[in-house]
């Protein structure tokens, strides 16, 4: 995609943003009373609200130390709207599909919300450890024990970013791949009125160089795909240790620790079963090393690995291989976002198809919670999935030009005499 048609899409894009959040804002001061609204998801309307009051005035008694910083952090999402669109974007060709620049698109939404979600919990993170002890709730914590406590009641508030993303991804869907199915339309049409005319002017266009695909090169995009996979991989490995799990009841930084690693882990099969009577007498969470919970987590695990390689593979095959590394950075990471979302989805859905309880199946509140937990996972983990690609892409494009310059090297020349 050229510059200018970069340009507008990404101004397009920060636009609706602004638009949204100029409509919340206008709604919220027409108001008469103060602004409340529940962020747990008890249907589709309030799943959907969720992303829209990001926008919304915080509650200065449940977020005092967060007030002041959060239109800030509003006005640096809207801006990163724009920034990954443009980048996104530069990864799309003529030759890209309108569904892959579609979804280029979505996760260039994605992308940008994770970065502010994560700018969200920075931020929280230096003013706790910058303010006075004993500010909050006038009672003398110190700070490891304020950061281990308060984040619980402020977890709903950061979430709002990640279902923002969520209705931007759409957005961003439509825009992105509407104007690629324009240009792919008006360059056709444009050709089949100039037929006959020139035939000239239309050989020498056929011999014009095409832009290159990651996907010309056969398998190319499938290796690509497969070294994105290997830090998730490590990732889940690493959660199913039990030393991660003991880590969760810890308190400061290691308390944050279960905010950013999703569910799903890969751990060796348990040898010892679950004391259930313990647990319900006790109020504990499940046993990591019961065998129900193994395989539950373990399928997850395993079903977010090859989500992940299927869309990155998708992805990656009809992208530019010349596009820039931070478009295919903000690609990958927004596309670990979308893997993590879809499976935490499919994982509720299953579950209510499965489930016998009387008293029937909530999965909008259960929607909630999984996709506010795997979101979080592709916003925090999304940019170690890029780096492999980054250098995985570098290596093979070493790789090619050397064989290439030898194969010229060994062409034997024929001088005319």
């Amino acid at each position: 995609m050229s510059r200018p048609f970069r340009i507008v899409v990404a101004v397009l894009a920060a636009v609706g943003a602004m638009l949204m959040y100029a409509g919340v804002t206008a709604q919220v001061n027409s108001m008469s009373e103060p602004f409340t609204v529940t962020r747990t998801a008890v249907d589709f309307r309030t799943l959907v609200a969720k992303g829209v009051v990001f926008f919304a005035p915080l509650d200065p008694t449940a977020a005092p130390m967060m007030d002041a910083v959060t239109p800030l952090i509003r006005w640096v999402v809207v801006l990163l709207i724009g920034v990954s669109t443009y980048l996104a974007c530069g990864l799309v060709t003529r030759r890209t599909h309108p569904f892959t620049a579609a979804v280029t698109g979505a996760a260039a939404a994605l992308t940008a919300t994770a970065i502010g979600d994560l700018l969200w919990w920075a931020t929280f993170v230096v003013r706790v450890h910058t303010a006075p002890t004993g500010w909050y709730a006038d009672v003398a914590l110190d700070h490891s024990t304020l950061l281990a406590s308060a984040h619980l009641t402020l977890t709903a508030w950061t979430s709002d970013a990640l279902f923002l993303g969520c209705l931007l991804a759409g957005a961003n869907a439509s825009l992105v791949g509407g104007t690629s199915l324009a240009i792919l339309l008006l360059g056709r049409l444009t050709k089949g009125t100039d037929d006959g005319e020139n035939e000239a002017q239309e050989a020498a266009d056929d011999t014009e160089p095409r832009v290159p695909l990651i996907g010309d090169v056969r398998g190319r995009s499938a290796n690509l795909a497969l070294a994105g996979v290997l830090p998730v991989l490590v990732l889940l490995l690493v959660n199913g240790t039990q030393a991660v799990w003991e880590s969760y009841a810890g308190r400061g930084f290691l308390g944050l620790l279960r905010e950013f690693l999703y569910r799903p882990a890969l751990s060796p099969p348990p040898r010892v079963r679950d004391d259930v009577g313990y647990r319900l007498t006790h109020e504990t969470e499940p046993n990591p090393l019961s065998m129900d919970v193994w395989v539950h987590r373990s399928v997850l695990a395993l079903a977010l690995l090859a989500l992940l390689w299927l869309l990155l593979w998708a992805l990656l095959a009809g992208l530019s291989n010349s596009g820039h590394r931070l478009g295919l950075l903000v690609v990958c990471w927004g596309a670990t976002i979308a893997a993590a979302g879809l499976t935490a989805t499919s994982d509720v859905l299953v579950d209510c198809a499965i489930s016998n309880s009387p008293t029937g199946c909530a999965p909008w509140e259960s929607l909630g919670r999984q996709l506010t937990s795997s979101l979080r996972f592709g916003a925090a983990w999304g940019w170690l999935v890029a780096l492999p690609v980054l250098l995985a892409r570098r290596l093979l494009d070493t790789n090619t030009s050397t064989d290439t310059s030898i194969d010229m090297q060994e062409t034997p020349v024929h001088e005319s005499t």
